[in-house]
């Protein structure tokens, strides 16, 4: 199952990035762009979320990789504010972010 949710949530990552990078002349408006990403962001917590609070701790995060240190920093990013929790918003944060 670990298997699963860690090809679920890297797969949902880069279709995410895939999707609005083809999606940003349709969806020109910022609005419309952050209701791409936070749906991506809703999908990840699917697979990822396993108390269901709707966000990711760091926790949930690391369990999804046997590859402690790749999935660490993978982790430290998508948690911009640093407090050891991924949020909705600090998703959409970072995925603009890379888009830029």
């Amino acid at each position: 199952m670990k298997r699963y949710a860690i090809l679920l949530l890297f797969g949902m990552i880069i279709f995410s990035i895939l999707i609005l990078s083809g999606s940003v002349s349709v969806a020109k408006d910022k609005a419309a762009r952050e209701d791409l990403i936070r749906n991506a962001y809703r999908q990840i917590c699917t697979a990822a979320d396993k108390n269901g609070d709707g966000k990711i701790s760091m926790d949930e995060c690391m369990a999804i990789s046997r590859d402690k240190k790749k999935i660490a920093k993978d982790c430290k990013y998508w948690d911009a504010d640093g407090n050891g929790v991924i949020t909705e918003d600090e998703y959409v944060k970072q995925v603009l972010k890379i888009m830029r």
